[in-house]
């Protein structure tokens, strides 16, 4: 998104960014269309269409999609090329299921100023879709954040943090643990947070409390 980027060198590597509305309800195949296998697709394989589902940041409705069967997959999995859709500023996870950068990049404001959790991320979205009419409800929090993974996966990601000792890879990181923190069900016996203290932790004399 425009907030996060530092410079013109940002726009030459994440292009531009594209909030085009309305979206179109049949989405087209284009020239990065490639299967999720990374094959591209074959230009002598027929177009077919498929249902889809488009979520954006106040509603989703269902659409159509154009693909290619895959040549390289095996025939009995249904494997297709599918349009990248990165013009139209949206991401196509799997043919079916479309999200919107604006939806993505929302979420990413909202992790970035203050910390929210993806289960408390969706409940928002749900309601925010119930308040605007949504004709379809939104996904579901584990769908979600198997997405946004998926979105962050391909996207080029820098930085220059640093720090002036330890260089650019420190041998020791600390971290908020409030967004990145696990589950409850994911709980077990050896499950121990990175602040937790036994008779094997190392000590860290030069260590000195904040001021």
């Amino acid at each position: 998104p425009p907030w996060a980027r530092t410079g013109p060198k940002d726009d030459q590597i994440a292009g531009q960014y594209v909030h085009a509305r309305p979206l179109p309800r049949l989405l087209l195949l284009d020239d990065g269309a490639r299967c999720r296998c990374g094959a591209e697709a074959d230009p002598t394989a027929p177009v077919e269409e498929t249902e889809c589902t488009v979520y954006d940041h106040d509603g989703a409705f269902p659409a159509r999609i154009q693909v290619r069967r895959c040549t390289e997959c095996p025939r009995k999995s249904r494997m297709a090329a599918g349009p990248d859709l990165g013009g139209l500023g949206l991401f196509n996870l799997n043919n079916s299921t479309v999200l919107s950068h604006a939806l993505l990049n929302k979420y990413d404001t909202q992790l970035s100023a203050g910390e929210t959790p993806f289960n408390a991320f969706c409940t928002a979205v749900e309601r925010e879709y119930k308040m605007y009419s949504s004709e379809l409800p939104f996904l579901h929090a584990d769908r979600f954040r198997m997405a946004w993974f998926s979105f962050m996966a391909v996207q080029e990601c820098r930085d220059g943090y640093t720090c002036s000792a330890c260089g650019a890879i420190p041998e020791v990181v600390l971290v908020d643990g409030v967004t990145v923190g696990y589950p409850k069900r994911k709980k077990t016996r050896s499950l121990r947070p990175p602040t937790h203290i036994c008779k094997a932790s190392p000590v860290r004399r030069d260590v000195r409390p904040a001021k």
